[in-house]
């Protein structure tokens, strides 16, 4: 398994070398100074819907100005087996285009930039003692469609922000769920029921565990893996995601 990894390294350094950051936005490839953070245009930065204080406490889905309380209805009426979940900007067409083009269309290059949005927004919220990372696995059959996971790079490059290891042996996903994009809440659950197993639990025992993935829904992936992590022995987990969608009622 070594030679893959060292086979990604000098795919990241050539990537970075064709796509050298911070000369082209990567949202509407206009060119940008060098001192543009994200390496995104003023203007696309402008129309980016970035996360601030009005968020649930729990799940972190932003709420709206004029809602009373610090939790979301969701939150106030399920239990979740994490212990907070924070993300940083509002999924919308524009936010949609950016994952698209790291998952999709393999612009691996993107993952470093969603990985400073994340420290970013981990260091604002007072979110950065932890002891791994985990992103979310994906099943074998789909990284072997897909070629990669894109929460695992965006968790590499965290990892190496935070000076955090990341771990991406412990958890495994045993089940090739279905696409969720199409499912009700309650379908979503049904559907990760039992898709996640920890493989060696000596790894999470007693550890305080950052899971990382790049939207976060109705956070049924989010519970499912977190209510694996407990059951084998973490202490805690916290979840860190790009992107969330608003509470629709």
């Amino acid at each position: 398994m070594r030679y893959k990894k060292i086979l990604y390294e000098y795919i990241d350094t050539f990537l970075n070398f064709i796509y050298p950051r911070n000369i082209y936005c990567i949202l509407c490839d206009a060119s940008i100074d060098r001192d543009e953070v994200y390496s995104i245009c003023k203007d696309c930065k402008g129309k980016l819907r970035f996360l601030g204080e009005k968020t649930c406490d729990i799940c972190g889905k932003p709420l709206d100005e004029l809602y009373l309380v610090e939790r979301c209805l969701d939150c106030i009426n399920n239990a979740n087996y994490y212990e907070k979940a924070i993300s940083c900007i509002e999924y919308d067409d524009l936010s949609k285009k950016i994952i698209y083009d790291l998952k999709y269309y393999k612009k691996r290059y993107i993952s470093y930039h969603a990985a400073q949005i994340i420290y970013d927004r981990l260091m604002e919220s007072g979110m950065y003692e932890f002891d791994i990372i985990i992103p979310v696995p994906l099943h074998k059959a789909k990284k072997r469609e897909r070629t990669f996971n894109q929460a695992s790079i965006i968790g590499k490059y965290l990892g190496k922000m935070m000076d955090i290891e990341i771990d991406n042996k412990a958890l495994i996903r045993v089940k090739n769920t279905t696409v969720q994009n199409q499912l009700t809440k309650e379908e979503r659950r049904e559907n990760l029921e039992n898709a996640f197993e920890v493989i060696d639990a000596d790894r999470i025992i007693n550890k305080d565990i950052l899971l990382i993935d790049d939207v976060f829904t109705t956070g049924a992936t989010a519970n499912e893996c977190t209510k694996e992590l407990l059951e084998k022995g973490a202490l805690n987990v916290y979840v860190a995601t790009f992107a969330t969608g608003r509470n629709v009622y």
